[in-house]
């Protein structure tokens, strides 16, 4: 979906009689500006210092990997759970990047993107480059603030139903689901290699203008030298030789960067996936009815769906540049 500015169908008729659009009204601006108004960001600090009191008294509401596994009644239910369970939160991840920016009065674009294996959603903030330094940080910053408000608040949900017995006791556990996943997706922002909101702050912070590009610019010139070619191998992307050198050594954390989700790749994702479709085949065959059959089906594809997407957008772009280069 995108977030389009959207413009008057007026027009104001100025002095020599030539119309001109008026100026550019930013939709959901004034819900921006409450969304990160002092009352809310008093109300986010209640919010988020009650859930650390409830999980002090009760350890138990800690997010753990445990509370993934929610229920054993059915693959489907578990998965539905876990995939769809942080749909809303994804979406408001993005959306809060979108209203900071709408603050500044900035329009925004969400678009699907791939980092390595990953399928991801990202928030284009149209002009960010232009607003001053220190008005960037909220922007980059909002879609982790909403990640921990998300925490908190499925925390609190979850105490109040830690007494609960029957469809609350699901529900608890449901809650503290969802919890553990925006967890995973707060740690996600971390891998600076993958260009997180965190990847953006510090780019941002260090002045650079393209460090990922000019790192891999670099690591391109580091292997043609160990192949033998010789000559000036000129970076393009540098704006300046302080982003250069910073971008030397971020080249190496590039490259343990994905060094790491390879391995991981291969030591973890893969064996889980051959897992997962060992117990779907083993439900498909010794289903008792076309139910549990379907269940083990559409587990399938809930589990595969990421990888298969992001294989599609790789070959995708890479067509793209094949025509390119022909062109």
């Amino acid at each position: 979906m995108e977030f389009l500015e959207v413009l008057d169908d007026l027009q104001l008729i100025v002095g020599d009689g030539q119309s001109v659009p008026p100026p550019a009204r930013i939709r959901w601006q004034r819900l921006s500006r409450a969304v990160f108004s002092p009352i809310a960001w008093t109300c986010y600090g209640l919010l988020i210092g009650a859930a650390v009191v409830a999980m002090i008294r009760r350890p138990d509401l800690v997010p753990t990997y445990r509370h993934l596994f929610f229920t054993r009644s059915s693959l489907v239910l578990l998965t539905l759970g876990i995939v769809l369970g942080q749909a809303p939160w994804l979406l408001l991840h993005e959306a809060y990047h979108a209203l900071a920016g709408r603050r500044l009065g900035l329009t925004s674009t969400l678009r699907i993107r791939r980092r390595f294996y990953y399928v991801v959603f990202e928030t284009s903030l149209d002009g960010l480059v232009a607003v001053p330094r220190r008005q960037r940080y909220l922007p980059m910053l909002a879609g982790m603030l909403l990640d921990l408000l998300a925490i908190a608040g499925l925390t609190l949900g979850a105490a109040a139903l830690h007494s609960a017995t029957g469809a609350g006791a699901l529900g608890y556990r449901l809650l503290l689901s969802m919890a553990f996943g925006v967890v995973l997706r707060f740690s996600w922002q971390f891998y600076f290699f993958l260009r997180t909101d965190l990847y953006y702050l510090a780019t941002t912070v260090l002045g650079c203008n393209d460090l990922q590009g000019t790192a891999r610019q670099v690591l391109r010139a580091r292997v043609r030298r160990l192949l033998g070619q010789r000559g000036p191998l000129a970076v393009e992307t540098a704006s300046s030789p302080r982003e250069l050198s910073i971008a030397r050594r971020y080249s190496w954390l590039l490259v343990a960067g994905y060094a790491f989700l390879t391995v991981m790749l291969v030591t973890a994702a893969l064996p889980v996936a051959v897992r997962l479709t060992g117990m779907a085949y083993h439900e498909l065959m010794v289903a008792s009815s076309p139910l549990r059959a379907a269940d083990a089906l559409v587990f399938l594809v809930l589990n595969f769906w990421e990888p298969a997407l992001a294989l599609f957008l790789a070959i995708r772009v890479l067509r793209r540049k094949r025509r390119l280069t022909t062109a």
